[in-house]
């Protein structure tokens, strides 16, 4: 199997069927690979068929499937904003049975395929080398311990990041967890392109920790024993969904493809593969309380929090550690006077709000923004908004290296 950066081609060979071969087109913002041993049995019963994998990141999905002429038959993803403009065109067959757990989009016509959790990899021989700790929560990797040690995806890239930072924002509240995931930027090394190459960097030991679903780094702790993985108290159960389209130029297979990787004995066989230990009817019994995810909320403002994930963390990326690193030097400092602990409160503020409140991403000018690569008008609204982080941030940074400065004039 060969895998390319956003494409991966699947050539199935045989003589079954006679004359020309037939294709089918599979669409998917998460691993493929977690597709490809059901592909590999699929073409014992039709080797004269062409699957292709196209693998996108969610916007550039969505793109797609809304395009009049696009020749998808097939959908897999843990992103539910893919299938509801389907559901609502009726573009999708009927192929599936109810899984006995219900999930927010678990219908006749898109089914769950398998399901995972999330948490944190990490890699305990670099933790050795740098003499950190694992990591128990979350919110440990705010310490600056972690200063430059952490990787982690950003959810316009990732849909299971998405979801996974929009269960982060509702449990505890916009402003409060915007603040954790501010702090844990200012400690973050890169931000990925994707989710599942944030397992391959910590395994690497190109980072030490990262945020991660189960299924990718349970396939490297398969091959490496060094990689260690925790679930995350009041995490999520994030279903992977399959399904068929039905438009005019759909492949007769994509039924039956997707009635295939439903199989009892397909199912079996996933359960044993690395990738996907959590079988559709087995839906994961985690060690931590399960938290449920306001489908409806992740939907109205989808592209707030991942744009402004991007425009605070993704491209702040050297001011929000600058940032981070200073505020931590100040409060090393011993005794600071009265103006000084006021300017590093400052400091803090500035570094760790966003710079749209909660009330803000309730209204309308907020929740309508668009994929900026799109539309102009989100485009330089977005630009505006990164422009007043990056002046945070600047402040912030002014602000602690003026108490440093005073601190080493004073004889």
């Amino acid at each position: 199997m060969l895998f390319r950066r956003f494409i991966v081609l699947i050539l199935i060979s045989g003589t079954a069927f006679a004359g020309s071969r037939e294709q089918l087109v599979i669409l998917t913002t998460d691993n493929p690979a977690l597709l490809s041993p059901g592909v590999e049995l699929f073409q014992q019963h039709y080797p004269n068929l062409d699957v292709q994998i196209l693998q996108r990141r969610e916007a550039d999905a969505l793109a797609m499937l809304s395009a009049p002429n696009h020749d998808v038959d097939v959908v897999f993803s843990s992103s539910t904003r893919l299938f509801r403009p389907l559901t609502n065109h009726n573009a999708l067959i009927l192929v599936a049975r109810l899984t006995p757990h219900k999930s927010p989009m678990d219908t006749e016509y898109i089914a769950v395929l398998g399901y995972s959790g999330y948490g944190l990899i990490w890699n305990q021989r670099y933790l050795d080398k740098h003499q950190l700790p694992a990591p128990q929560r979350l919110e440990a990797l705010t310490d600056p311990l972690y200063y430059n040690h952490l990787v982690m995806s950003s959810p316009s890239r990732s849909a299971t990041t998405h979801q996974m930072v929009e269960n982060l924002l509702q449990r505890h509240g916009w402003e409060h967890d915007w603040g954790l995931l501010l702090q844990i930027g200012g400690n973050l090394d890169s931000v990925s392109a994707s989710s599942e190459k944030v397992s391959h960097i910590v395994t690497s030991g190109q980072a030490g920790v990262g945020l991660v679903i189960n299924s990718d780094a349970k396939a490297h702790q398969a091959m490496f024993p060094f990689v260690h993985f925790r679930y995350q108290p009041d995490s999520l159960i994030l279903p992977g969904y399959l399904a068929a389209l039905s438009t005019d130029t759909s492949s007769p297979y994509g039924k039956n493809f997707v009635q295939f990787m439903l199989s009892e004995a397909l199912q079996k066989q996933s359960e044993q593969a690395p990738l996907y230990k959590l079988r559709r009817h087995a839906r994961p019994q985690l060690e931590v309380a399960t938290f449920p995810l306001n489908q409806e909320l992740l939907h109205q403002r989808a592209i707030l929090v991942q744009q402004l994930f991007d425009i605070s963390i993704s491209k702040q990326l050297p001011l929000l550690n600058q940032a981070w690193h200073m505020i931590h030097e100040v409060r090393r400092l011993p005794g600071l006077e009265p103006q000084q602990a006021a300017q590093l409160a400052r400091a803090v503020t500035l570094a760790s709000t966003p710079v749209i409140r909660h009330e803000q991403a309730h209204q309308p000018a907020f929740t309508a923004l668009q994929d900026p690569s799109r539309h102009p008008d989100s485009a330089q609204k977005l630009e505006s908004l990164q422009d007043a982080m990056s002046r945070h941030l600047q402040e912030s940074i002014q602000l602690t290296q003026a108490i440093l400065f005073s601190q080493k004039q004073v004889p």
